[in-house]
């Protein structure tokens, strides 16, 4: 008795834009505008039509050609006659979303998977495997936007995730470390990372990048971090503690990004990087040193801002088999490429005396006289000593669940063996 009552799928139900879908050995009702499946006592007219004019009050008045056009679409992109999504199918839009996480992980342009990686797949298939293997990466949805649309998914779906288990921390507690930075197109980007307890341990996640249109005062960052927050469900009443760099806009009094959360969170810790108080101190030097420095830089841009000198010295060390390839610049406001010139040029002094007094110009005989003088000689091996050690020390001082009792350790003790 039960069985006979039981509603069956009508062709008619075209006409309210649906189409039927096994599942479970149930007949059930399938939208063909939306994809959503109903129960199986919605399949009914009353049903189906209060479904169409209330989701899709807009189409309720096409034909049913229309609606038989959609069906037709619904079943070959994602369902075979039975109503079953198929096993080719189903491959075939896993591996799209592994190719674009190779892609996103890659840092590769969108366009790599249809222009490179299909073609290459195609190739090696059809040499091993022959045509009909080649033949089933031809519906392999690999364009442009299908990669952009996979990568923004997964990234969709992963924030979600880490905003979950930030909500189902215990005591609903977490702490937030950001920063703005911006890079060569003159983009002002905000970066936010989130660090809470998941499992007992503690687990830091990247939260969000956004771009600051206009200016990047402690107003805007505030502004930025609460607006995502009020999207995403998150409180600041929950933050614990917030770590910055610095700049004025962070540490502001009255308009910086720490006073404002104080308004919020009275209660909430702020920590600014140590890194760069460790930073500054080492831009400190004694004149002499400094002019050792100075020195070391000039002999580098002598040879790197020019071509022919850059040529000479490549070919001279490959006469002596040295590995080293490059000298490398010193760039100020890259803090680790002092330590890693001195080093360089250090180990290439034997070298560079060499250069100088082959060139014979007159910038090149003074930098040999200097390579030559043991006194000068001395204070470069310190000065390659001492940055060679903080940078040592600055690396430690960085990387994913790095605490603030870890640094100030590694500190006291890099001072007790100076």
């Amino acid at each position: 008795m039960e069985s006979a009552k039981k509603q069956k799928y009508n062709e008619d139900y075209i006409k309210y834009g649906f189409t039927s879908i096994l599942k479970e050995g149930r007949e059930l009702p399938q939208c063909v505008i939306c994809y959503k499946v109903l129960s199986e006592g919605s399949m009914k007219p009353s049903f189906l039509k209060r479904h169409l004019s209330g989701c899709h009050p807009n189409l309720a008045d096409k034909d049913i050609d229309f609606f038989k056009h959609q069906e037709v679409g619904v079943k070959r992109i994602r369902i075979d006659h039975r109503g079953q999504l198929s096993q080719q199918t189903q491959a075939g839009l896993r591996a799209s979303y592994m190719v674009a996480l190779r892609i996103a992980q890659e840092k590769k342009p969108h366009t790599t998977a249809g222009n490179l990686i299909l073609p290459c797949c195609k190739d090696i298939v059809h040499c091993i495997l022959g045509d009909s293997a080649e033949k089933k990466l031809a519906s392999l949805p690999l364009s442009n936007d299908t990669i952009k649309r996979r990568i923004t998914d997964m990234a969709d779906d992963v924030e979600q995730q880490v905003v979950a288990e930030i909500l189902g921390a215990p005591l609903n507690t977490f702490s937030i470390q950001l920063d703005e930075s911006t890079d060569v197109s003159s983009c002002a980007q905000l970066l936010v990372f989130a660090r809470y307890i998941k499992d007992g341990d503690f687990k830091e996640e990247f939260l969000f990048c956004h771009c600051l249109e206009t200016t990047t005062k402690g107003e805007d960052v505030f502004q930025q971090v609460s607006d995502y927050f009020d999207r995403m469900g998150l409180s600041w009443k929950n933050v614990s503690a917030c770590t910055t760099d610095g700049a004025p806009a962070m540490l502001g009094i009255h308009s910086g990004f720490r006073a404002r959360v104080k308004t919020v969170n009275p209660v909430s810790k702020h920590n600014h990087c140590m890194i760069h108080r460790h930073a500054l101190a080492s831009k400190t030097l004694p004149s002499d040193l400094k002019l050792v420095l100075d020195d070391v830089v000039t002999m580098v841009n002598f040879i790197k801002s020019s071509a022919l000198n850059t040529r000479v010295f490549r070919l001279l060390r490959q006469e002596l088999d040295i590995d080293h390839q490059n000298l490398l610049f010193y760039t100020e406001v890259r803090w680790l490429s002092r330590g890693n010139m001195l080093s360089r040029v250090y180990s290439l002094k034997n070298q560079l005396l060499e250069f100088f007094e082959r060139d014979g110009k007159e910038k090149s005989k003074v930098f040999f006289g200097k390579l030559s003088d043991k006194e000068w000689l001395k204070k470069l091996a310190y000065l390659n000593d001492i940055f060679s050690r903080i940078n040592l020390l600055n690396k430690s001082l960085q990387g994913r669940f790095t605490i603030v009792v870890d640094c100030v350790d590694k500190i006291r003790a890099f001072i007790m063996k100076l």
